[in-house]
């Protein structure tokens, strides 16, 4: 018997295998003596998750507290509240493969470590990661994720044929729609082609049913029903149950008892697939794009499988035998196939001397349905583009390797990887930002590795050209403004908004010429500056303390506001010093902040001032120090943002430091200096 067991996590239900010690894959039975068990969680007031058909016996009296089809949501960020608890999708997974776990170790009567788990083909990388983060917690070591159609196809042909076969592999589950190309030759199953649907499946046909009988209660009654949880969960129970009768039967009815009404909704085969008939089209396009991206012809078909619960509608089987010719295969029960496939290819995964012998040996290659890619630059550098590295169908692993001219002066390079076909990065799904440390290889070459593992998980590798060693990677979060790859390379962005206040020591000594240099080079520094977006305010301070211009964007306004500067009009003194004032100016300011003071003596109020400068500091606004004249200059340092932050200049030299103090504040670039 196989140490590893074979997981098909389905949408609507799913099923642990194993293979026997005679070769035969076979289902394990939950506690309830089921080969499946509902992917259902109940989630009760003190947090206790309730799984499978104990779950689903919760539906009709706590509907709003019982999870469904978590499944597809497992490529996204959403989460579900109950009872002021949030949980994701791979929680709520995990809690159905506990199940699973539990139920099979009691059956078994050992432990259940190892497993390979199953996917949609048409998972993207977060789906497949996703899947297996939920195993991990549910203390599962995950030595494989397989596609659902190749673990089908595998249980299908593990016995080999005795010529090379092409077989079309459709499976319709409860969530999710695939569509595979397999040929099986001797011993060797290659997976030529997939596609498919991750959010169309049995549900949708369910959802079609729900909305004709709540639009016959609501034309009959008056009544809304699809506002009461409670009503909603009755109309879906009813809907499964008339669409499974439909199967079999040419006609049902779905028996309601909604709004103190009791209704007898009748429906046809025939009208229920013509309420459907769209969905099922959609499989049909599916089905031809990829025989057509695989340049197989339906004359190359040697059979077809038909896969997942939904596929028992009539319709489905009656599409694939009219386009193809072809009476589909039955032998596999299509509920079960998944699950057993996956034991096969965990059995694959033992040492042969562990694996049963009447197992016959197997490969199987798998391909990967999405291509894998990079944003990069147009040719012309006028747009970004989806450059595909690996394409769609490529044999998993795989692997591509690019270089990249570092022309940085940072530390780290960004690569944005998408999985995807359109040229437009946004019209793709993002594998997520992977930022390379460099390691001092500023102007070197780097090479950087793309890869599909044997799951179809991406990994990201680099090292320098000529190194050994691989530089560190680190996956990051993408940004939540993707917006720029809709503008041309190179555009940057607005820079933030900035406010500065001009605060000038108007004290007896900067009578005559040492004010007149002042305002001269602080109306240079208005000339100079981007207004459009950046405000600008003046602050006179001496014995006291008054603001003469509030931050404004109007160069005039602040012009004027400098020129009117005059000595005493504050006092003569150095009793007073800016920075509460500027602290409640800049207090409500949104973006950069930045406070300037000039002066020119010795102020009286140091260390009050030292305080005062540290307060603003703390609260995010920037000082900047100039000193000339008899300025106390380690004092400025104090009450300066950072050493570097403190001017001294001659007064007719503050052109030059105001200029310093323009390449930092309004461009971001440059350095301060003390001179």
């Amino acid at each position: 018997m196989s140490d590893i067991v074979g997981i098909d996590l389905g949408t609507t239900n799913s099923a642990l295998a194993i293979i026997r010690p005679d070769g035969i894959p076979a289902i394990v039975p939950s506690a309830e003596g089921r080969n499946v068990t509902p992917s259902v969680v109940h989630i009760g007031r003190n947090g206790l998750l309730t799984v499978g058909d104990a779950a689903m016996a919760e539906l009709p009296f706590d509907a709003a507290f019982t999870a469904r089809f978590f499944k597809r949501d497992m490529e996204t960020d959403a989460t579900f509240e109950y009872y002021g608890r949030n949980y994701t999708p791979v929680d709520l997974s995990a809690a159905v493969l506990s199940k699973l776990k539990k139920d099979g170790e009691a059956a078994l009567q050992r432990p259940i470590r190892r497993a390979v788990v199953t996917v949609p083909a048409y998972f993207h990388d977060a789906g497949r990661i996703g899947t297996r983060r939920a195993a991990e917690q549910a203390g599962l070591e995950v030595v494989q994720i397989i596609n659902e159609p190749t673990a089908a196809a595998l249980a299908f042909g593990i016995r080999g044929t005795d010529r090379p076969r092409i077989i079309l592999v459709y499976d319709l589950g409860g969530g999710t729609f695939d569509v595979t190309l397999v040929k099986l030759h001797g011993d060797v199953m290659d997976v030529i082609g997939t596609d498919g649907n991750h959010t169309l499946g049995g549900k949708d046909w369910d959802d079609r049913l729900v909305t004709y009988a709540a639009s016959q209660v609501r034309t009959r009654t008056g009544y809304e029903p699809l506002t009461e949880p409670a009503d909603l969960q009755i109309l879906y129970a009813e809907a499964e149950k008339a669409k499974k009768e439909l199967s079999a039967r040419r006609a049902t009815a779905m028996n309601l008892a909604l709004g103190g009404e009791r209704l007898r909704i009748e429906i046809a085969r025939e009208q229920f697939e013509e309420l459907t008939s769209d969905l099922l089209i959609q499989t049909e396009q599916l089905i031809e794009r990829v025989l057509d991206e695989t340049d197989t012809t339906i004359a190359m078909l040697d059979g077809v499988l038909l896969v997942g619960g939904s596929t028992r509608m009539p319709a489905c089987s009656a599409l694939v035998e009219r386009l193809t010719g072809i009476t589909p295969n039955r032998t596999v029960n299509p509920d079960e196939c998944v699950a057993l496939g996956a034991a096969i290819c965990g059995a694959f995964h033992q040492a042969a001397s562990k694996r049963p012998r009447a197992l016959p040996p197997i490969q199987v290659n798998d391909v990967m349905s999405h291509s894998l890619g990079m944003i990069a630059v147009s040719a012309d550098g006028e747009k970004y583009l989806n450059s595909v590295l690996l394409s769609r169908n490529a044999q998993i692993p795989c692997s591509a390797s690019r270089p990249y001219r570092v022309q940085t002066h940072d530390d780290s390079v960004s690569v944005y990887v998408t999985q995807g076909e359109d040229e437009s990065p946004l019209n793709c799904s993002f594998v997520g930002k992977f930022v390379i440390d460099l390691q001092g290889n500023r102007s070197d070459l780097i090479d950087i590795r793309y890869e599909y593992d044997r799951s179809g998980i991406v990994d990201v590798h680099a090292r320098s050209r000529g190194g050994k060693a691989l530089l560190p990677i680190r996956k990051e979060p993408l940004p939540e403004d993707m917006s720029w790859l809709t503008r041309k390379p190179g555009w940057k962005p607005p820079a933030p908004p900035r406010t500065v206040y001009l605060a000038v020591d108007l004290s007896g000594s900067m009578a005559g010429k040492p004010l007149k240099d002042a305002k001269r080079a602080m109306c240079g520094f208005v000339d100079n500056s981007d207004l459009t977006n950046t405000s600008m305010g003046l602050i006179a301070f001496a014995d006291s303390v008054h603001v003469d211009c509030e931050a404004v964007r109007d160069a005039k306004k602040i012009r004027r506001a400098i020129e009117r500067l005059s000595t005493g009009t504050v006092g003569f003194g150095n009793a007073a010093h800016p920075f509460e004032r500027a602290h409640q100016e800049l207090a409500d300011a949104h973006g950069t902040r930045f406070l300037v003071v000039l002066t020119d003596g010795v102020w009286s109020c140091q260390s009050e001032a030292i305080e005062a400068s540290r307060r603003c500091q703390a609260a995010g606004i920037q000082v900047i120090a100039i000193g000339f004249g008899s300025a106390d200059e380690a004092f400025l340092r104090k009450i300066a943002s950072a050493d570097l932050s403190a001017l001294f200049s001659s007064s007719s030299d503050l052109q030059t430091a105001f200029e310093q103090i323009a390449q930092v504040v309004l461009d971001g670039s440059g350095s301060l200096a003390r001179r």
